[in-house]
């Protein structure tokens, strides 16, 4: 069982050309105290008390609240039941094994894709679960020992010093955001909930996707698209000549005839008496454009446990 969680985050350090300058900084996220995991059940059970005496929803209500609002009906929940049971059958099928692989790896992407169909299904009732007694209270306590749990790891100085408040007042820096996942990953012991799921498992122990879960041709590693065809890191189609090398293409596999065009290629602007207008130039960064080769969620990841790993989840 890890102390601590190691990670790396922009750092806003001031300002040039009225733009903000960043730069990479390592945090950590250490494991609360007993003293402190006191302290926030205490503050927990405050606010479902107060929550309560506000007439805020319990989750017990929330069924007929949805559907009261439209938001759930008979139909929706067929439909999600029949999802789950195609789920577990699936998973059912790639743990005994002894079919074609190939039909495995179909399995194992279409159950993918069937979790994130639940996922979506479900998000009236996750976003309303978070204004319940129970949602606000859990949130708050995560948000107490997150504050209190994040700190640099340099020094093991705390990241905020005044605790609750400083954190809501900043959650929305690269930092607070990374470091609220870390610290989720810590507490419930997991490496990624991604990774737990028995279909990815599957496709990254037969090497179907790479580390980053992306799909790749099993005999070479290079990267593909879910029906097998090439693609380069910026997700544009390619094929590969004898000697390695590459060259675009269109979907159908058809050679594109693109020339090779100079990196600066801009021509400035004229002012009135036609003299070149000379801004002064920013310093440029080169992003990579990422490919979504599959779904994730990040937010409320403890929200994304409930729904696409406990099997047990209904809506009556």
């Amino acid at each position: 069982m890890k102390d601590k969680r190691v990670f790396t985050a922009q750092v806003k350090v001031g300002e040039k050309n009225n733009e903000p300058v960043f730069k990479e900084k390592e945090f950590a996220v250490i494991r609360p105290t007993i003293q402190l995991q006191n302290e926030a059940a205490k503050l927990r059970e405050r606010i479902w008390n107060e929550t309560f005496q506000e007439g805020n929803l319990l989750r017990r209500q929330l069924d007929d609240e949805l559907k009261k609002r439209k938001l759930w009906n008979n139909q929706l929940q067929a439909e999600y039941d029949a999802l789950q049971l195609e789920v577990i059958q699936n998973t059912m099928i790639l743990e005994k094994g002894g079919i074609k692989l190939s039909e495995a790896r179909d399995i194992a992407i279409d159950t993918t894709k069937k979790r994130q169909q639940m996922v979506e299904m479900l998000v009236a009732r996750s976003e309303l679960d978070n204004h319940t007694c129970e949602g606000q209270a859990d949130n708050t306590k995560f948000n107490f020992l997150f504050a209190n749990c994040l700190v640099y790891n340099d020094t093991g100085e705390r990241v905020y010093p005044n605790g609750l408040d400083e954190y809501l007042a900043s959650s929305e820096t690269d930092y607070a955001i990374k470091g609220a996942t870390q610290f989720y990953y810590l507490i419930s012991d997991t490496e990624s909930l991604d990774d737990q799921l028995p279909e990815n498992k599957f496709l990254k122990k037969y090497k179907f996707v790479d580390n980053d879960s992306r799909f790749v041709e099993r005999s070479t590693g290079r990267l593909i698209t879910e029906d097998g065809k090439y693609i380069d890191e910026d997700g544009f189609y390619i094929d590969y000549n004898e000697d390695g090398s590459t060259y675009r293409v269109d979907v159908t596999g058809k050679a594109l005839d693109i020339e090779e065009e100079p990196e600066d290629t801009f021509e400035p602007f004229l002012d009135d008496d036609g003299s070149p207008v000379v801004l002064e130039e920013k310093p440029k960064t080169k992003t990579r454009r990422k490919r979504a080769t599959k779904k994730t969620v990040d937010a409320d990841a403890w929200c994304y446990e409930w729904i696409v790993i406990v099997d047990s989840t209904k809506l009556h």
